[in-house]
């Protein structure tokens, strides 16, 4: 797609610091006058707003609804979304996009790489993914300063979460892992670093 814009799209367990980071970058282009919208998944789709209530309520759903879900709302996101700003030439930055499900529904049971094989169908791959990896004791104790943890942030199961992360993060193209546990100010070097590179700004 000629002008296509940039795809960044940031991952990791609850806690890892990924939303502050995105924030931070969304602030650093922007003073630049870089184009660019940050967007998140679940999104305000009719599917990601039933998989955001059930987070409110704390339930879980059997794993492979709940990935048809994700996908459904994925699909949604990028055809009205994703691809449309794309194609306008902006950076669009993602909270979280396929990569989580090939570490969250993989880590209850499904399969990774059917998992990813169905995501690859209906959303965009990104140009550049930031896995920020954290230990899920570190980043649980951050949840625990600011709010109750939910049904995603148990510690076995976010132990499993962050190895399918780490896996899936070597076998796939341009994802870059950024150790989450030094200083917030050095994860946004290496960010913005890593970005001017991508965008030549």
């Amino acid at each position: 797609m000629k002008n296509r814009g940039t795809l960044i799209a940031f991952e990791g367990i609850d806690g890892s610091g990924k939303g502050t980071q995105l924030r931070l970058l969304y602030d650093w282009l922007d003073n630049r006058d870089i184009p660019v919208i940050r967007l998140a998944q679940p999104s305000d789709s009719m599917a990601g707003r039933i998989l955001r209530e059930l987070a409110v309520r704390n339930q879980r759903l059997n794993p492979d609804v709940e990935l048809s879900l994700f996908i459904r709302d994925r699909r949604e996101q990028a055809r009205s979304t994703i691809l449309p700003f794309l194609g306008r030439g902006y950076t669009v930055l993602l909270d979280r996009h396929y990569l989580s499900s090939v570490a969250y529904q993989g880590a209850r049971g499904l399969d990774p790489e059917e998992i990813l094989k169905r995501n690859l169908r209906v959303a965009p791959e990104p140009d550049l993914t930031f896995l920020i990896d954290v230990d899920p004791s570190i980043a649980l104790d951050r949840i625990e300063r600011t709010r109750n943890t939910d049904a995603f942030e148990r510690y076995d199961y976010l132990t499993s979460v962050r190895m399918l992360y780490l896996e899936w993060a070597d076998r796939l193209k341009n994802v870059l892992r950024i150790d989450g546990n030094t200083g917030e100010t050095d994860i946004h070097f290496i960010i913005c670093s890593t970005v001017r590179r991508l965008l030549e700004c």
